[in-house]
């Protein structure tokens, strides 16, 4: 029995296991960007207080497979000293860093060349949001001050930008990066469907670059291997920009201990649905029971969003007993235990047969599924 266990963890589990966690320390930030993933349309929210990050660095620490602890916003750097307090926290191993900004620090050549000279050994990337949208409110200059420090001290960077049909293009922003473009990487994405974005724009502006009629939807959050934690301790299983539009909420600090989130989203058999089949299976189920779904999309998180905005998919998973239908237990065939061994392990909490680490006390599907 051990032996087969170790086999589907080391197997199968491996797809998985989180590597990296992703920390939004803020809400707030400097800019108000129409295609903003967060959909409140504000620029004031909560920050996680100092007592908050050391617990969440605390069970960071427990959790021996995250060798990667990436900073996210609102605009984390509105905040150094949190961020210093996260690089010298004692991991009791090495542990390395990402942040992701605006960049808008850069002002400040001198100041900045100080932090990331102090941190270069730590500093995995930097990660710059600059578009048409960033550019309202960030001068392009700023990044660029901070992109040359960085190259000098042999730290990546990279510039992560987002676009809509017959807008500025990718091409129109390297050339304003001129020479620099060299010395850095660039990330296009069309602006995913989400948050503010959806309000700013008309649907034939996106870029759905995704025809499902074409390509196979994979999970993208299976690629970076990231869980997040936001200022109000909520565990999420990926960094997706449409993650915390959804119901995927898995635990929270305040009450769980992040090791056993990690280990319970293992045995969750809709997340092991979408992190080792993809979304195939579920799109199937639609198509099999006349439910129709969007075919092109700007990004397979859209497919997140579509699913689970509230609990309808759920509730169609539990009224057609999808995971005990023989014609659906075939997606399960390549574990060593079947379907049924992905049923929720034992609990205090009151668990759910589908989504496993909901308990009515710190997520949002209450009552949805006590069984």
């Amino acid at each position: 029995m051990f032996f087969v266990l170790f086999i589907f963890l080391e197997g199968d589990g491996r797809k998985m296991e989180y590597n990296s966690c992703g920390i939004l320390l803020t809400e707030n930030c400097n800019a108000k960007c129409k295609m903003c993933c967060d959909s409140r349309g504000r620029v004031i929210g909560k920050t996680l207080s100092k007592e908050e990050l050391k617990l969440i660095l605390d069970n960071i620490k427990e959790c021996e497979t995250i060798d990667v602890v990436g900073i996210t916003g609102g605009e984390p750097m509105l905040y150094p000293e949190l961020i210093e307090y996260i690089f010298n926290y004692d991991y009791g191993r090495n542990v390395g860093f990402t942040i992701k900004t605006n960049g808008f620090w850069g002002s400040d050549k001198d100041k900045a060349k100080k932090f990331i000279s102090r941190y270069k050994t730590k500093l995995k990337n930097l990660s710059f949001s600059y578009d048409e949208f960033h550019s309202e409110f960030i001068q392009l200059k700023n990044i660029l001050n901070i992109i040359e420090i960085a190259d000098d001290l042999e730290v990546n960077t990279e510039i992560v930008g987002c676009f809509l049909q017959n807008s500025v293009s990718p091409g129109d922003i390297i050339n304003q990066l001129g020479n620099y473009a060299y010395k850095t990487n660039f990330a296009y994405q069309p602006t995913i469907r989400t948050g503010a974005a959806k309000t700013s724009f008309k649907n034939s502006q996106f870029l759905k670059i995704f025809d499902l009629t074409k390509h196979e939807p994979k999970c993208a959050g299976v690629i970076g291997k990231t869980i997040l934690i936001n200022p109000r301790l909520e565990i999420y299983p990926c960094c997706s920009q449409v993650i915390e539009n959804t119901i995927l909420l898995m635990g929270n600090l305040a009450e769980n201990r992040l090791i056993d989130v990690m280990d319970n989203i293992k045995y969750n058999k809709v997340l092991y649905t979408i992190f080792t089949q993809g979304f195939t299976p579920f799109l199937k189920f639609l198509h099999n029971n006349n439910i129709e779904y969007p075919l092109k999309l700007t990004s397979t998180c859209e497919l997140c969003e579509f699913l689970f905005c509230d609990d309808w998919f759920l509730k169609l998973l539990k009224e057609k007993n999808y995971f005990e239908n023989s014609i659906y237990s075939q997606c399960y065939s390549n574990s060593p235990f079947g379907a049924s061994w992905l049923a929720p392990k034992t609990s205090d909490c009151v668990y759910t047969w589908y989504l496993h680490f909901t308990c009515s006390t710190c997520c949002n599907l209450d009552n949805v599924w006590d069984f």
